[in-house]
């Protein structure tokens, strides 16, 4: 319990007044607010693998359900306090007489996104926790979301025709519509993987 409040800590350190302060207005960029949002997947992915690897005889799928809604509500919520956060702190940093935030459309499809993707990769760590280990699990996700990240961080490396091409498909609107799509995606994902998973569970009787 410790050790989580301390990494939430860090965290809310790190990303919600620290990048802000330094980013400045830049940290309303499109592309910024949606990493943001995967932030909740870092905290529900392992959290998914360890509770359900180490705990295998789940045996109704109320009681799946709702440890993987408790899962999903954890990550969700810290990444909902983050962007809280990282806001206030833009504003008491710079501050010009109004408040500042990011579009509320762009902003809700973010938070939806965030919680739907959430969802379906619990769902996922909790399906390959019944059949691997909770550190191989942990392991597999960790490189994909790394590879995921590099990809964000070496985005201003790429030649200059990529990287018009990644301007002209990551404006507000785009990063609004792709969030809106993402989330009906992982909410499909999240129903599909839950079928498997509950079966399992029924057969751990």
């Amino acid at each position: 319990m410790a050790k989580q409040a301390l990494i939430i800590l860090i965290t809310v350190l790190a990303f919600g007044i620290l990048v802000p302060w330094y980013k400045g207005y830049t940290f309303l960029d499109p592309r910024m607010l949606a990493a943001y949002g995967l932030l909740a997947v870092l905290f529900v992915a392992p959290a998914s693998a360890e509770s359900f690897a180490s705990d295998i005889g789940v045996t109704s799928t109320r009681t799946t359900l709702g440890r993987l809604g408790l899962l999903v509500a954890f990550g969700w919520g810290v990444t909902v306090l983050v962007l809280i956060t990282a806001i206030v702190t833009l504003n008491l940093a710079y501050w010009h007489g109004s408040v500042v935030s990011p579009p509320a459309k762009l902003f809700a499809g973010v938070l939806v996104c965030s919680l739907m993707a959430s969802a379906a990769v619990g769902t996922l760590s909790a399906l390959m926790a019944r059949t691997l280990s909770a550190g191989l699990v942990k392991t597999i996700l960790r490189f994909s979301f790394l590879i995921i990240l590099l990809a964000f961080a070496m985005s201003s490396r790429l030649p200059d025709a990529w990287q018009i091409w990644l301007d002209e498909h990551t404006t507000r609107r785009a990063v609004t519509n792709l969030a809106w799509e993402g989330a009906a995606v992982c909410g499909l994902l999240t129903a599909a993987l839950l079928v498997p998973l509950l079966k399992k569970s029924a057969t751990s009787r």
